[in-house]
């Protein structure tokens, strides 16, 4: 997996749409990209594991706890791109019904050899798989 290449697929799509903020789903314990795009970004990392939200926090990370299948919506709120890194496919449509319902686009850097649900479109840069969805707020 290559950090440099997922981290400036996720800047240049956050800015060709003028995002302030920004949230990682499924943080996990890998906080390496979300601190990266602090620093062009305000990022929000969520996860259902108070740990990893507590190490996140610690980190400096703007760590929050919720569950993508009930979602907090107060936590999204304005908030143009939501993006997971290698999550379960059982997340993906949660995650793509989220950010229909903000209006946020979604990238997922899905696992290798990993078909996308429907609503994704396949995109490549430098080497590296993404599934990505335009949503508009309507």
């Amino acid at each position: 997996m290559d950090i440099d290449a997922i981290v400036e697929f996720i800047k240049i799509n956050a800015e060709k749409k003028e995002c302030r903020r920004i949230v990682e789903v499924g943080i996990g314990f890998s906080f390496e990209i979300a601190k990266r795009l602090m620093r062009y970004f305000n990022v929000t990392v969520v996860d259902v594991n108070d740990n990893a939200v507590d190490k996140a926090r610690s980190l400096g990370l703007d760590g929050r706890k919720d569950d993508i299948f009930n979602p907090n919506i107060e936590i999204y709120k304005n908030v143009g791109l939501i993006y997971a890194i290698r999550p379960p496919r059982d997340l993906q449509h949660p995650i793509l019904n989220l950010a229909e319902k903000i209006g946020a686009d979604v990238i997922i850097r899905p696992l290798l050899n990993e078909s996308p649900v429907d609503g994704l479109q396949l995109k490549n840069y430098k080497g590296e798989v993404f599934y990505i969805k335009s949503n508009e707020k309507i």
